[in-house]
């Protein structure tokens, strides 16, 4: 019988009738085409399954695998069976109910809470949820695998929901396509592949679903809407920090086809409501505004729809709008001046509204729709951000500067002072021509100055919202912006206006990442001394006072721990925050999330009301990565319910920081929603300071870490994968510094030892003596209570059983017995003290559901960590070429399996 018949479970029967049925048609298919590797598939799975499992039969399990010419096809076996677990679950969480229950039971809790109407609609239609995809490698499908995932996943909702045994057929002709497919890429992605993988996702999911969101909102409101409630961004073809591949050739040309594909979509519509909208004009008789729009330009009809001209109005004009949208692809290519155009989405919509004007709310219906999704999707489809390391932009100036004789070439070696005091200089100079210089600098400043010319030319050209934030990667000073904003003058990015009177011509956000632990303590004093210099006061005017901020997860967990992470960050929002209050300035705040929870995942809605008050005021703007984006937005269904969760619990957060004051405790559920007391917050200091100093402690202070890392986890197997387009270190280098974040979360998970989520929690939780104050903490405090969730849940993740066995290729006992010790006191550690302030006997007994779903995987991601292990140790005595190449395409078979079965990466 099926594993799941062996636990006790709390799932819906149905989720577990799907499971069955997806299992049968799977060994099925296996009996059918291996019979030997069905046996590989059902003997270990047995095994894993027994309470009392025997070791010795394990082991001889495993090598008969190893040893027989079927291992790869083995880990496919137990790997297609992780994502097929994965489909039934995010059907299961979404599980039919009302798309749109989130956003109403928000607009009714905050009714119930004593929020008026009027309040609750002002909020909802001025605020904006911003997701920007990312192309973080963290997603290790391949796009084959995310159509099946796709189809099969409809596939069940016709056999459970419609009794469709068609289906049934379905689903097998894609698993057998998978199961003839390799897991693993062989070729390394190109940012345009990456491009192709997101667009599919919001073609096929993401616009129909958000553009479900406007409607309902609307429908809500009871009136147009202004502007759209959610923008969609990207990173793709603009992140270029440390990815050599991504050039302003590739960065043109991303937004080049951002701009077709949005463009086509809208004249599919249009090409829809021209069949249906045959009106005539004996029976809808039309306004003098539509006559005199009709009028004006009859002469661009042709001569069939000339003929539609009197008697068909509204299909003339329509005709007209899709001859001045086909003539925008034209007009983006050319330097000839074409009229009969479109240059602002805003004049698309002004004649949607025409002709929605004209008819009656039932006729209107798909005109309405139609207006929303141009709001949405404008001109650009996805704002692109331009992401670069300071360094950069530092070392371009420093050359510039020294051409033009403003400085010597050894600016970026100036202190703080000397830098700002140029920078100054060189800002009160007219603008100069970068053409003119470009041919006289080094190949990289070059990049630099045509990436800014091409910024100019794609907001004349393309959209003015093609791209608005120009990020700062690795900001340590206010010198690193100030080079920015010499650049965007030079570019008319910024054309400095002298008063507040005069129209803003900021046409960038300049926005600094702040990414370790010490910058994040530092970026309110970098704001203050920026807010008051002359140039960059100036900046922030024409810019209406507004500052984004990117705040990083990723690299502050790797430089501080987990905890010290989390409660920096909310102490830099909340300094930000009441240092915007002081100045004038209304801070954009940007979170640059990963999936795991060590690189800021988990709960984007329970994340949003444990942040700090007055943050967030409307608008959310979070990278979305990897297999995030699939898990939430592959699935129409799906991506319209974690929308829908997104903006409810943006609504209610948006209405706690405009009404709430410091004080305000939520009615409700008692729980402080704005606010952490002074006794919470000392208590919290505590637990970081001592966190933090374990933490270091252990990863960068003790001999030997690193030698351990690259041993003791597949590190070296992942960074060989062709998972995205950018290299897994900024630079060559043996420092845990120079590593990116996501293959240092990757390793660590794909071992099950998942250091980075927990390390140094426990010591920090067991320096409060008061451990019933840390039990009142959690219930009370938002943020306390999210952040120590979030731990409870990568804990049972981790097997610490399964992370003993990678210490065997470890060879130096003094390096492997002092770390895995420091690991297994820090691990008991943690557990003993989440147990104790979750009040709980077992981890997450108090979400069983969530419990359950962990817990199922996990005799499947044994099996493959088994294999892994196995392959790993053939792959170390192996000699012959030939054979490690073999070898190797097995490990990272595994390194794909255990992925899908931990539902992250990095």
């Amino acid at each position: 019988m099926m594993a799941i018949q062996k636990q006790k479970n709390t799932q819906p029967s149905k989720f577990y009738k799907e499971l069955q049925f997806i299992y049968e048609v799977m060994v099925e298919m296996l009996e059918e085409l291996s019979p030997e590797v069905m046996e590989h598939f059902l003997n270990l799975r047995s095994e894993l399954l027994e309470k009392k499992k025997s070791e010795e039969k394990i082991h001889s399990i495993l090598k008969k695998i190893a040893l027989s010419n079927k291992t790869l096809e083995t880990i496919k076996a137990f790997s297609l069976y992780n994502i097929l677990l994965n489909i039934i679950e995010e059907r299961h969480n979404f599980d039919g109910k009302n798309a749109f229950f989130a956003l109403e039971s928000a607009c009714a809790e905050l009714l119930d809470e004593g929020f008026e109407k009027e309040d609750i609609h002002k909020i909802l239609s001025e605020m904006q949820f911003y997701p920007v995809f990312t192309a973080h490698p963290t997603e290790s499908r391949r796009r084959t695998f995310l159509e099946a995932h796709h189809e099969i996943s409809d596939d069940l909702s016709k056999i459970f929901e419609l009794d469709d045994q068609g289906a049934k057929e379905h689903i097998k002709y894609r698993l057998m396509l998978l199961w003839k497919s390799h897991l693993v890429r062989s070729e390394k992605l190109e940012v345009l592949f990456e491009l192709d993988n997101l667009l599919y996702i919001v073609e096929s999911s993401i616009i129909k679903s958000a553009q479900n969101i406007l409607n309902f909102i609307e429908k809500i409101l009871q009136k147009p809407l202004e502007k759209s409630p959610i923008t969609l961004g990207s990173w793709i073809g603009g992140d270029r920090d440390g990815n050599p591949f991504v050039t302003n050739e590739v960065m043109t040309r991303v937004m080049r086809v951002q701009h077709q594909l949005i463009i086509e979509i809208y004249l599919q519509k249009i090409k829809k409501l021209i069949r249906e909208l045959s009106i005539s004009a004996d029976f809808v008789p039309i306004s003098e505004e539509l006559q005199r729009s009709l009028e004006k330009e009859k002469t661009e009809l042709e001569e069939n729809s000339l003929k539609l001209y009197s008697r068909e109005p509204f299909r003339a004009k329509l005709y007209l709008m899709s001859k001045k949208l086909k003539n925008r692809l034209i007009a983006v290519n050319t330097p000839n001046n074409i009229e009969f155009t479109y240059k602002y989405p805003k004049e698309l919509i002004d004649d949607i509204d025409l002709l929605i004007n004209n008819l009656d709310c039932v006729s209107s219906k798909y005109l309405n729709e139609f207006r929303n999704l141009v709001l949405l999707g404008g001109f650009h489809l996805m704002r692109l951000d331009f992401r670069q390391h300071r360094d950069i932009f530092l070392n371009a100036v420093s050359e510039i500067f020294c051409l033009l004789g403003i400085s010597d070439s050894d600016f970026g070696e100036f202190t703080e002072e000397k830098k700002i005091q140029i920078l100054d200089a060189a800002l009160e100079k007219p603008k100069i021509e970068l053409n003119a210089i470009i041919d006289k600098v080094s190949k990289s400043t070059q990049e630099i100055l045509e990436a800014f010319l091409r910024i100019n030319w794609a907001k004349k050209h393309i959209s003015e919202d093609i791209m608005r934030s120009l990020i700062v990667s690795m900001t340590t000073q206010a010198s690193d912006l100030l080079c920015v904003l010499w650049f965007a003058k030079q570019s008319d990015l910024w054309r400095p206006g002298h008063n507040l009177q005069e129209k803003k011509s900021a046409k960038i956000n300049i926005t600094p990442l702040f990414e370790t632990i010490d910058d994040l303590q530092r970026a309110k004093d970098i704001i203050k001394i920026l807010s008051k210099n002359k140039h960059y006061s100036n900046y922030l005017h024409d810019n209406q006072m507004t500052q984004e901020i990117m705040i990083g997860y990723s690299d502050s967990s790797k430089d501080g721990g987990i905890f010290t992470s989390n409660y920096s960050l909310y102490q830099a929002i909340f300094e930000l925050i009441k240092l915007g209050d002081e100045l004038g300035i209304k801070f954009i705040l940007f979170h640059g999330r990963g999936g795991s929870v060590s690189r800021g995942g988990g709960k984007l809605e329970s994340a949003l009301l444990a942040s700090p008050p007055k943050s967030v005021c409307g608008l959310l703007k979070t990278t979305e990565q990897g297999e995030v984006i699939s898990s939430k937005y592959l699935d129409p269904k799906i991506a319209q319910f974690s929308l829908s969760n997104t903006i409810g619990a943006l609504l209610k957060k948006s209405a706690y920081d405009s009404f709430c004051s410091d004080s305000t405790v939520n009615i409700k559920t008692n729980r402080n929603i704005c606010y952490i007391n002074t006794t919470q917050w000392k208590m919290m200091q505590k637990i970081s300071e001592t966190s933090y100093q374990a933490y270091r402690k252990f990863v960068y202070e003790t001999d030997g870490f690193m030698t351990y890392f690259n041993l003791a986890t597949p590190i070296k197997f992942i960074q060989q994968l062709n998972l995205g387009s950018r290299p897994s270190k900024r630079k060559e280098s043996p420092k845990v510094e120079d590593l990116r974040a996501i293959p240092w979360v990757f390793a660590w998970t794909q071992n099950r030892s998942i250091i980075p989520a927990w390390y140094g929690v426990g010591s920090g939780l067991e320096s409060i003596e008061n451990q019933e104050a840390l039990q009142e903490c959690y219930k009370n405090s938002e943020f306390f209570k999210t952040t120590i969730d979030n731990i409870s849940q990568v804990l049972l993740k981790v097997d610490i059983h399964i992370a003993g066995l990678y210490n065997k290729f470890v060879k130096d006992e003094n390096i492997h017995d002092k770390i895995w010790s420091m690991i297994i006191n820090e691990h008991d550690k943690t557990m003993k003290f989440i147990l104790n302030v979750r009040q709980e006997k077992e981890l997450l007994e108090n979400e069983p559901k969530l419990r359950d779903s962990i817990l199922l995987r996990k005799p499947y991601i044994t099996a493959l960590n088994l294999l892994q292990i196995e392959l790993i140790e053939k792959y170390n005595q192996c000699e012959d070429e030939v054979q490690k190449n073999k070898l190797i395409e097995e490990v990272h078979s595994t390194i794909v399996g255990i992925a899908q079965g931990m539902r992250n990466t990095g």
